[in-house]
């Protein structure tokens, strides 16, 4: 889904290399009684963020007569509520926002973009991450294509947060004004992410509930790498594996153990060369080839993680 809406938003918009400001968390509205709820403040206390107070528009109210339109929409998993997030131009309050909305249709909490929208392009994104396994929990960031496009997606975005959708109360989960790359574990309890502001690179695990951290520099740390990201979580959560970028355009795929921190070059390619596809259910990870025209082609291969051992898609025999 992020890629797809990286691209979506590149067509859109000219971009052009910027460094984004940091977002503050807000108040957020309940809109059925319009009494604002005070956010608890980041646990991360090094990191100062004010607090802005953001009065929602007039017409907002539990229901509508007729819906804008937005642009991303996630379900949570039980089913009880959606997020949907609009545009600034698509929403009655002239702002990006994320809503939330229970089963019903009703409008529970909406979330505004945190600060003031630039008026010039390119301008950050609020968006969507995902639900917390057990639905209490929203996850919300920003992103910012840092470069025009180029593998720009690697970067996740930056001030990834988390609304309470019980309580209302928004937390810092990664602040930061530099770019990260963060995904989370399948059981929903551990965050791997990296960040663009570290040099050398440095690869971090996080559990989500005791905040304890587990870090190691990024194989081959001597080398200057101009991006770290696009982490993904086998479907087991045993095992994450993440690109690196060098500035002479070698690519690196690295295996990472999350609990000893070990680490393990898997593929090492040109890039535009290779497009990683993320885990197979089995355990595997699928590449793609591309042609020189940077069209992906229907030579896909996987490779065993325990064996290094490579296959074609549909072929039991391994090739050289």
């Amino acid at each position: 889904m992020r890629n797809i809406l990286f691209a979506a938003w590149l067509l859109i918009i000219p971009l052009a290399s910027c460094s984004p400001s940091a977002a503050s968390p807000t108040t957020v509205i309940n809109s059925a009684t319009q009494t604002p709820k005070i956010p608890h403040s980041s646990t991360y206390t090094s990191i100062p963020k004010p607090f802005m107070t953001i009065t929602p528009a007039k017409n907002e109210t539990p229901s509508r007569t007729a819906s804008p339109q937005a642009f991303e929409t996630l379900a949570s998993p039980n089913g009880e509520f959606i997020a949907n997030a609009y545009f600034e131009t698509d929403h009655p309050s002239g702002m990006q926002t994320i809503e939330i909305i229970n089963k019903e249709g009703n409008l529970i909490w909406q979330i505004p973009f945190q600060g003031e929208l630039p008026t010039g392009y390119p301008r950050p994104l609020l968006v969507i991450f995902q639900w917390s396994n057990d639905s209490a929990q929203l996850y919300f960031y920003y992103v910012w294509s840092p470069d025009g496009g180029d593998r720009a997606f690697w970067w996740t975005g930056y001030d990834l947060q988390k609304i309470d959708v019980k309580t209302g109360d928004i937390q810092y989960v990664l602040p930061g004004q530099g770019f990260m790359s963060f995904a989370v574990s399948p059981d929903g309890e551990q965050i791997a992410y990296t960040r663009n502001q570290d040099q050398p690179s440095i690869i971090y695990i996080r559990h989500l509930f005791t905040g304890t951290e587990r870090t190691a520099y990024v194989l081959g740390g001597s080398k200057n790498y101009v991006r770290v990201g696009d982490i993904h979580w086998s479907p087991s959560g045993n095992e994450v594996v993440f690109q690196t970028e060098t500035e002479d355009y070698k690519v690196q795929t690295i295996l990472l153990n999350p609990v000893t921190m070990k680490q393990k070059v898997i593929r090492e390619y040109g890039l535009f060369t290779l497009f990683f596809d993320g885990w197979t259910e089995d355990g595997k990870l699928q590449f793609s080839e591309v042609s020189p025209n940077g069209v992906r082609i229907d030579n896909v291969f996987q490779i065993d993680v325990t064996t290094s051992e490579i296959f074609d898609v549909g072929t039991p025999t391994p090739r050289p």
